[in-house]
């Protein structure tokens, strides 16, 4: 009986010391984790510190990164500012010079002479224009400007320029703008400008005959509407398996032409990235040996339909250039000489001031009709000087103000507006730019602003290529002189002023009757005429008629076409004289 009752007992110890040993290991086992746990612990806490160390640490190099690089785009910003300064101020001394011996020479072999010296330096100036457009481009520092912009008169002039070149003599340039293309719209100019050259130079260069066509349209929602400019030619094409390389930097595709062609190889690439950075894509069509369609798109945006006509000042009085009181502030030497000789032989009375600061001195009210200030002058510079003036005098005192500058970038351009700049005038300045912009800032008539060479009337000892010379554009006579006759131009000119004449009265006369269609295709005609005789202000005048006719009241087409007459009876007197 005692054996069974122990057994209880022996089975319950047992079963306490198996407890006991499964409790000491759980709780060794649980102290073992909990150390492992607490090693762990500590090695994350480090391994965090660490890591935010570092990101510390990467964060500052990062910002250190950035402000090294907003530095050096600073730099390289400065750099192509200078570079654009420093080349184009002695390269426009250089054409202008070369400007001012052609009004003077009269022997037909020396003037020869120095139209081959202006077509060099218009290609060099192509060249470094080229260069320093793709050096900004891959320094990132360029940007777009958002202007209004006259797209049909924008490819005018560049046919002006286009059938100017002898390789053009016996060809043509054509231009097609649809109507779906707004009168007006909101792009760079200067940047579209630079593309379509760009195409059309290629279109004359690689191509010996045929026209070169030039086309507009627009497609597209109101949402999204799409401008398409295309440029067409007869030339050698391109093979498929080379079109991936037309829009790669310094890419010249070899052909028989290549080699006559010349060129940095840039033209195409510096249009690739301007087109990109308006959002915007580019192409071509090509079939080896039968020519080539360039194209390119961008978003088009209309500007506002009161911009095309309604912002010209119809009463405001005309003067001629002749007479008008001009202070002109320019510190380089070799610029006065040939700004002041430009101005001069304009019939202007000019007042130089080496600086800002002295044109300070020699400014007051009602003393000048115009400023002519140059940005980069030392003491004080333009900018600065306007800015004074500004404060000091209030703005019905103070003339229109021409900026010139030799600096292309937008925030000198941005400043120059904002102190009431009239106008920017870019450096190289030529002769016909500087009139023509000093015409359209004064609101003068065609006729008016033409001076003599000499700086007064014509006279009648003077021989027909000499008074030509005085009317008629530099490029288009250049034109006209390689395949007719001095005989042959004055022909020209006189059948042009009396078809002219009897396109004013008829468009008067279509006007009179509520014709505005007959009206419109007048005006065209004129400025086609205009702009290839060579008269490119009477063609400005012109096409203000064709695209504002439907605005224009009576009054205000009376001004114009007054104008016109104006400008066609000088060309008369003086070629009769």
């Amino acid at each position: 009986m005692t054996s069974n009752a122990e057994k209880p007992a022996t089975v319950s110890r047992s079963r306490y010391e198996r407890e006991r040993t499964a409790r000491e290991h759980a709780e060794q086992l649980l102290e073992e984790k909990s150390r492992e746990l607490f090693f762990v612990s500590e090695a994350l806490s480090k391994h965090a510190a660490e890591l935010e160390k570092a990101v510390e640490d990467r964060t500052a190099e990062l910002n250190a990164a950035l402000k090294k690089a907003e530095k050096d785009a600073a730099i390289k910003s400065r750099f192509f500012a200078t570079m654009n300064h420093e080349i184009r101020t002695p390269l426009g001394g250089l054409m202008g010079m070369i400007d001012l011996l052609a009004m003077d020479e009269e022997s037909r072999s020396k003037q020869e002479l120095l139209r081959y010296a202006k077509a060099s330096g218009l290609a060099l100036s192509r060249i470094v224009n080229d260069v320093l457009d793709f050096s900004k481009m891959e320094a990132g520092v360029i940007s777009f400007a958002q202007e209004n912009v006259d797209l049909r008169a924008l490819v005018e002039s560049i046919g002006s320029m286009v059938r100017s070149d002898e390789r053009m003599a016996e060809r043509h340039f054509l231009a097609s703008i649809d109507e779906s293309v707004p009168e007006r719209i909101i792009c760079d100019a200067t940047r579209i400008r630079q593309v379509i050259s760009n195409f059309v130079t290629n279109a004359v260069r690689y191509s010996e005959d045929g026209p070169v066509i030039v086309r507009a349209r627009g497609y597209g929602d109101s949402e999204n509407e799409v401008l398409r400019i295309e440029v067409e030619d007869s030339g050698v094409g391109v093979e498929e398996s080379r079109i991936k390389d037309l829009f790669q930097d310094f890419s010249q595709i070899p052909n028989s032409l290549t080699a006559a062609a010349q060129g940095t190889g840039l033209g195409l690439a510096i249009s690739r990235r301007i087109v990109e950075g308006l959002n915007g894509r580019i192409g071509v069509e090509t079939e080896l040996g039968k020519g080539s369609v360039f194209w390119f798109e961008i978003p088009m945006i209309s500007a506002p339909l009161n911009s095309v006509v309604e912002q010209e000042d119809f009463s405001r009085a005309s003067r001629p250039i002749k007479g008008l009181r001009i202070l002109l502030a320019e510190d380089n030497a070799i610029n006065q000489k040939m700004l002041l000789t430009f101005l001069r032989r304009m019939g202007a009375n000019v007042d130089l001031a080496e600086n800002g600061a002295v044109a300070l001195r020699k400014f007051a009210p009602q003393k000048y009709d115009l400023i002519l200030m140059d940005v980069a002058m030392p003491e004080i510079d333009g900018l600065e000087a306007v800015r004074r003036m500004r404060e000091q005098w209030s703005p019905d005192q103070l003339p229109p103000i021409v900026f010139l500058t030799a600096h292309e970038i937008p925030i000198i351009m941005e400043d120059a507006m904002a102190l009431g700049a009239t106008r920017v005038l870019t450096k190289p300045v030529q002769y016909e730019n500087l009139q023509s912009g000093i015409r359209e800032v004064m609101g003068l008539s065609d006729g008016d602003a033409t001076p003599d060479a000499k700086g007064g009337k014509a006279k009648s000892d003077e021989d027909p290529e000499t008074r030509l010379r005085k009317l008629v554009s530099a490029d288009a006579l250049k034109s006209h002189l390689t395949f007719m006759t001095i005989e042959g131009v004055v022909e020209l000119v006189d059948d042009y002023v009396q078809d002219g004449l009897t396109i004013v009265d008829r468009i008067q006369t279509s006007y009179d009757s509520g014709d505005l269609d007959r009206c419109k295709m007048e005006a065209h005609s004129l400025v086609g005429s205009s702009s290839i005789v060579g008269f490119d202000e009477i063609a400005d005048q012109a096409r203000r008629i064709e695209l504002g006719i439907a605005k224009l009241d009576a009054k205000q087409l009376a001004i114009l076409l007054g104008g016109i007459g104006v400008g066609l009876r000088q060309i008369q007197d003086t070629m009769s004289a």
